[in-house]
């Protein structure tokens, strides 16, 4: 915790998890994204950057559940 910080340690916690979604999610978009733009650019085609960008979010989100889900 930072000094002079008023913020408890759970709110200081859920904070790192946000970030740590956010980043799964861009992270996600991003790479897939960018594989389906390289794959468009390459074979000419204009379906693929939309495809990875969709698998992008789909992997973000299994892999944001997988580890956040189940808390029981």
């Amino acid at each position: 915790m930072r000094p002079g910080s008023e913020e408890k340690p759970s709110q200081q916690r859920g904070t790192e998890d946000g970030m740590v979604v956010l980043s799964y999610i861009l992270a996600g978009l991003l790479f897939y994204g960018g594989l389906g733009w390289l794959g468009d650019h390459l074979w000419k085609t204009s379906w693929l950057l939309p495809l990875g960008l969709i698998l992008g979010l789909a992997c973000s989100t299994y892999l944001i559940v997988k580890r956040y889900g189940s808390g029981a």
